[in-house]
Formats: C-alpha cells, structure tokens, sequence
C-alpha cells in the first residue's frame, strides 16, 4: 500500500504520465570483526593494489556494530507498444546519519529483436559466488577489487544461449587511484592511472533446467606498453547446477596485462538449503605469474618478485525467518599476499528486504 500511494503521490507532483512504479531495497545491520594484517611491504602493496588484498578492513583487529546494506531503489515500467517498453532503476545505497550516496542505476529498452540496455552500477563478483550459489565474497581478498562502471550493452536469446555485448568505462585504473572518474562526458581515453581503461565484454550464457554456464571475453584499450598495471584482455567461464537437495557452482578466469603477467583465478561454491536454513561453503585461489620488474618505494623488484599463489574460503549460514527477513552469519579466512599473516573476517547480521 505504501509502496503505491508514494508512487503516486510522485507522479501527481510531477505530471508524469501513468507508469507501473515500485519502490524496493534491503537494510541488513549488525556486528563484524576482522584481523588484518599490518601494512605491507611496497611489493606486497603492490600485488594488492593490482590483485586485491585486505577486503576493505582495517590494518590490525577491528570489530563493532554497524550498517552493512541500506539500499532503496525505484523502478518505473512502461509499454510503448509494438513489442516494446522501457524500464528505468535508480538506486539510493549507503545511508547513515550522516549521508546517501548513489547505487546502480539503469534505463532498459526492450525491442522484438533484443534488449538495450544503459547503466551506471557496480558487476557483480564473477568468480567467488560461483553464480550466487554460496560462500563469502572474496573480491579484494583474493581476487581483484570490483571497480564502478558506465556502460552500454545489448542482449539477445537465441535458444537457450543469451548472447550479451557490451562497452564499459571504468571510474578507476583497475581499483587504484584515482577512485572518481565516472559521469557524462567523463572516461574516455585519456593517461592510463588518470582515468580507467575502456573495456569490450563479449558473453554467452547458457539457461536450461538447472544448468546455468556462461562464457566471456573481455578486451581492455587505453593500455599502458609493458605494466604490470594495464590490462590486455580476460577470459572467463563459469557454471552453476541445481542438483535440488544442493548447488553446485564454480568459476575460472585468466586475466593478462601488458607487461605479460597473468592473474589465474578460480573459485568452487556449494550450497545446502534445510528447510528455512541455507548453509554454503567456497574456495577460491589466485595465482600471479610472469610479472615483470616493478618499481617501488624501496628499489626495483626483480622479474618475477611479485609472483606468488593466494587463496581463501568462506562459510555462510542463512536462517530465514519470513520471506524478507534473514538471519545471516559468515566467516572468510584469506591470504591477501604471499608472506603475509592470513586475515579472516566474520559477520553476523539482520537482513530485511522490503
């Protein structure tokens, strides 16, 4: 009802023409603690600005209460006839006392032949949830930090295979500074490490039964000649199955830079539901390779200084109590870098979806 009234109340203050509006979102709130380790020596702090490394927490042990997810997000619909109609999202993400901040945002036109579709979001973590199937995220644990993105795409389904193209601008250069950079008229090519490189994403995925699988290729431009810093190009598969007492799911990729240093990641993901309970488990490892010499802050390191193999797995219990309300509880042990100590972080929280 709620939802309805303020939906109206909007278009009558705006004279917008009738459209099938909802409004959405989650607030999930509770307790985390995590045991990070101390500040990295210049070569590790490299690999974990080019790979990932401490997830976002603290250096040191750090816990207490808190906003995990605050988001609300308005969808609008409409028909325009022939086959077509559009569909507009924006999101409202990071609310506190003091403020909001923006979400994914999108605007999908839908055609006969396919669907366009223009937004500004942050993709989802490809390789550690294995296609949603369980565990903990590991990207900027074990895997690289996922960056904010404009993009363009189209999709189309041909049988059972979705075949998707996309061009996507990133606001920074793989996850380091700068950290803005995205907006109208904003991305375009420019100094690598002043603005994100461009990318082109090619994926097919395949939907039947309970067979999910997806193959994708991504190509970086704005490249950097020889750095261990500028992408060249990813390649990427994963897969998911629904066995019905319990999932399955796993993912690969390779990621090649200029300098020809590859990142080779993979990640497997199980989950078990028990009734109201839905237990999961998942594994991931990294291993960097053929990185050329890279200067620091305390001298060169040699051909080969940076390469080394990292991993990490999670736990997650999820105990729901209605259909939006949750009870979740997740652990995630990872080694951000070789010769590091392993961090390990753990949550407990209240979700409520609405």
């Amino acid at each position: 009802m709620k939802k309805t009234l303020i939906a109206l109340a909007v278009m009558a203050v705006s004279g917008a023409s009738m459209a099938q509006v909802t409004i959405t979102g989650n607030y999930t709130i509770g307790y985390k603690s995590s045991t990070t380790s101390p500040t990295a020596t210049p070569a590790q702090a490299f690999t974990q600005a080019v790979a990932g490394g401490n997830g976002g927490n603290a250096n040191g042990e750090a816990s207490g209460l808190g906003v995990d997810t605050s988001l609300v997000t308005f969808t609008a619909k409409e028909d325009l006839g022939g086959g077509m109609n559009v569909a507009a999202e924006m999101s409202l993400d990071g609310f506190t006392r003091g403020t909001a901040t923006g979400g994914d945002s999108s605007l999908k036109l839908t055609t006969s032949v396919g669907r366009i579709t223009l937004q500004a979001y942050k993709p989802a973590d490809y390789l550690s949830g294995s296609f949603g199937v369980g565990g903990v995220g590991m990207d900027n644990k074990v895997f690289p930090a996922r960056s904010l993105k404009d993009a363009i795409g189209f999709d189309t389904k041909l049988g059972p295979v979705i075949v998707s193209i996309s061009h996507q601008e990133q606001g920074s250069a793989n996850g380091v500074a700068p950290t803005a950079g995205l907006g109208l008229g904003q991305g375009a090519a420019g100094a690598q490490g002043q603005v994100g490189q461009r990318l082109t994403s090619v994926s097919g995925t395949y939907m039947t039964g309970a067979l999910v699988a997806n193959l994708n290729f991504l190509s970086y431009d704005n490249r950097t000649a020889n750095a261990n810093t500028s992408y060249r190009d990813v390649l990427r598969a994963g897969a998911k199955y629904n066995f019905g007492s319990f999932l399955v799911g796993g993912a690969y990729s390779t990621l090649t830079t200029m300098s020809g240093g590859t990142l080779n990641s993979a990640a497997i993901s199980a989950a078990v539901p028990i009734g109201a309970l839905t237990l999961g488990a998942n594994y991931a490892t990294e291993t960097a390779d053929g990185f050329a010499a890279q200067p620091t802050t305390a001298g060169v390191v040699p051909k080969g200084g940076l390469d080394q193999t990292r991993n990490g797995y999670g736990l997650s219990a999820k105990y729901d109590l209605s259909k939006r309300t949750s009870l979740i509880a997740t652990y995630a042990d990872w080694l951000p870098y070789a010769g590091a100590k392993r961090n390990n972080e753990t949550n407990l929280l209240l979700s409520h979806s609405f």
